[in-house]
């Protein structure tokens, strides 16, 4: 940046590193409204259906962590272009889909270039402004980005109700393009460098527990498999990582690089992004469930009322900076998630009777809401990172957040099922089935606040200092 103005160059890295965040967020969005839609197609339980948003963020998570390494190893730039043709391709591939498990293949290989594509552009963004304007740089992008988050549900709803599903994944192909075509010309070329051998057995550990947890959580939910299926896959991942951290406790270039857990802010921002996204994780694949199945509303207007969900975002964004010099990140955290329970709460009370203008204020709440929980969880991470650590420290924080986001989408889908269970004999999802499970998602939430009552008042200070 020149004098507090963003020059030319920096401008451009921040609309690459948006459009390709807004095509992850349009992609990530824009299925939740169709589900019901597609597993009519498909031929599937709607709750079984999850498994094709778990596998995106699944892979995400998994292989986030060898991002910065593979960007040392062949560029940040012709990888960064590369994971979006991957993307383009594989979503490609989603379309064409004739059964679920081609479309979970299709959006595992899709998670894949996510997770390539998404780290590196964040750290586009951190080596190319100071420390003090990353959480406005962040915020700019996030604005974008969010408007990918917004136009989901509503594409989604639309092309749906009009088209077909399929043209779903399709829509992001000419923003991957753009973003490709941008990042030729405005990225600057780096230099492979010489990196460590990358610890394969511990990429296969650390991924292998990854997978089960993720895969064992969602079973509790499946209508074909055996709980005695799910509990074993739960041991073994346990299992897993416990061989992990032992076969890492003494690499050089571990994995996941977990001395930087013990600088405590760090700590607190990954704990506190994993059980936050618990409760809050799963409500986007809620909401159109209760609206569509339970409600009988049409996808179009169930994709409209989404959109607040980003508006609210969108709205936060520039005021977050204010908030945090104001308050400081522990009260900031601890009241916000605070009413971040009490938002996923107020969703039990919609029913057939209430007006729509108010379940849209209920979804604008929460994406205010979520948006300042983000921000406010994400920038804490950087607090005391040093600039060599920086590619570590983005790699553990967005495997920690795609994980928790597949983690809140398997435990809201296991509570549905307990809930058809206790109160629907004919398996049916009532509206007291839904009540029941956001209340139980909000009472997760609150718990949170433990983790943030660890912070002290001073920390973060530097993220927020003025300049």
């Amino acid at each position: 940046m020149i004098n507090g103005h963003i020059d030319k160059k920096s401008y451009m890295s921040l609309l690459i590193v948006s459009l390709a965040l807004f095509m992850e967020a349009l992609d990530t969005t824009v299925i939740n409204t169709a589900i019901p839609t597609m597993s009519r197609s498909l031929n599937v339980n709607p709750i079984d259906l999850k498994i094709a948003l778990i596998s995106y963020l699944l892979s995400l998570a998994i292989f986030i962590p060898i991002s910065g390494w593979i960007g040392d190893k062949w560029g940040i730039k012709r990888v960064f272009i590369h994971s979006i043709y991957i993307f383009i391709l594989s979503s490609l591939w989603c379309g064409f889909a004739r059964h679920l498990t081609e479309l979970v293949i299709a959006r595992t290989l899709q998670g894949f270039g996510g997770a390539l594509a998404l780290p590196l552009g964040r750290l586009i963004v951190l080596r190319t402004f100071e420390r003090h304007e990353v959480i406005n740089a962040m915020s700019r992008v996030a604005i974008i980005a969010s408007l990918g988050t917004m136009l989901g549900p509503v594409l989604g709803g639309f092309i749906t109700h009009y088209f077909s599903w399929r043209w779903i994944f399709w829509i992001n192909i000419p923003v991957g393009l753009l973003c490709i075509l941008l990042a030729y010309y405005w990225i600057d070329n780096d230099k492979p460098q010489k990196v460590y051998s990358l610890d394969k057995m511990g990429f296969i550990l650390f991924g292998g527990s990854l997978a089960g947890f993720t895969f064992g959580l969602s079973a509790f939910s499946e209508s074909t498999l055996a709980k005695s299926t799910a509990i074993n896959t739960l041991l073994i991942s346990f299992l897993f990582l416990i061989a992990y951290f032992w076969h890492s406790r003494n690499k050089k270039h571990p994995i996941v690089n977990g001395v930087l857990l013990h600088i405590r802010t760090f700590r607190i921002s990954v704990l506190g992004n994993l059980f936050c996204r618990l409760g809050f994780g799963g409500v986007p694949f809620l909401v159109p469930l209760l609206l569509q199945i339970s409600l009988h509303y049409p996808a179009q207007v169930s994709g409209m009322l989404l959109a607040p969900i980003a508006l609210g975002i969108m709205f936060a964004r520039p005021l977050t900076l204010g908030f945090l010099r104001l308050l400081g990140y522990k009260k900031l955290l601890i009241c916000n998630t605070i009413l971040l329970s009490v938002s996923i709460c107020s969703f039990s009370f919609i029913n057939a009777h209430t007006p729509l203008y108010l379940i849209g204020i209920l979804t604008f709440i929460f994406g205010f809401l979520i948006s300042l929980q983000y921000s406010g969880m994400n920038s804490l991470g950087y607090t005391g990172i040093g600039m060599d650590e920086l590619s570590s420290a983005t790699s553990i924080i967005s495997t920690l957040q795609q994980l928790a986001q597949s983690f809140g989408v398997a435990i809201s889908a296991m509570f549905l099922q307990y809930f058809v269970t206790m109160h629907s004999p004919s398996q049916a999802l009532t509206v007291t089935v839904f009540h029941d499970t956001f209340f139980a998602m909000g009472i997760i939430t609150v718990f949170s606040t433990f983790i943030f009552s660890g912070l002290k008042a001073s920390d973060g200070g530097e993220m927020i200092a003025a300049h």
